[in-house]
């Protein structure tokens, strides 16, 4: 009977949120070596940066720009898609501020999402010319579905449900930007 429920449970409850789920996007994906993947990432780092829609308004800028809070970003690949001339790279970032007061890492906004970047090469690099981001709740999964592939889909959403290593990436970058030691833990200004 303890097998059965179990089996019940998994299968209705605990069943990974991506499991048994195909994206719609229909274009060609198309494989790309190690190099052109962190071409492709690092266009992705760039507008990341500095796109405008996601420039300012955080936390520790707006309440404690004594701090000079900085912005780390990290980038998962999920695949890139052939359209015309233009390629489509689907990702998940991970967005987080940090500052150092003294000997602390404070930590303020942050974000986790899926985006489908249209890139083109420009100049020997990639730029980023329209970003689409997911625009329900539920984890974003009918916008993920239309967004990626049937094979992209699911390890989208997976990042998007199970990627907080994105941002213990991020937060270690941080440590060794504000050079504190690799067991900072970040403390959030409600803990101060």
């Amino acid at each position: 009977m303890v097998l059965v429920i179990a089996a019940v449970a998994w299968s209705v409850v605990l069943r990974p949120y991506w499991s048994g789920v195909e994206g719609k996007a229909g274009e060609e994906v198309v494989p790309v070596d190690a190099s052109t993947r962190e071409a492709l990432l690092g266009a992705a780092d760039r507008f990341l940066e500095t796109d405008p829609g996601r420039v300012g308004g955080y936390v520790l800028a707006v309440d404690r720009p004594d701090l000079a809070p900085r912005v780390f970003y990290h980038e998962e690949f999920v695949e890139v898609r052939r359209k015309g001339p233009r390629l489509l790279l689907g990702i998940v970032a991970a967005c987080e501020e940090l500052a150092r007061s003294g000997s602390l890492l404070i930590g303020g906004s942050g974000y986790r999402t899926s985006l489908l970047l249209t890139v083109e090469p420009v100049g020997g690099r990639f730029a980023v010319r329209r970003a689409e981001e997911p625009l329900d709740g539920d984890l974003n999964r009918p916008s993920v579905l239309a967004m990626f592939s049937p094979e992209g889909a699911p390890r989208a959403l997976e990042l998007e449900a199970t990627g907080s290593d994105m941002h213990d990436a991020l937060e270690e970058e941080a440590r060794r930007a504000f050079a504190l030691p690799p067991d900072t833990a970040v403390t959030f200004l409600t803990e101060l």
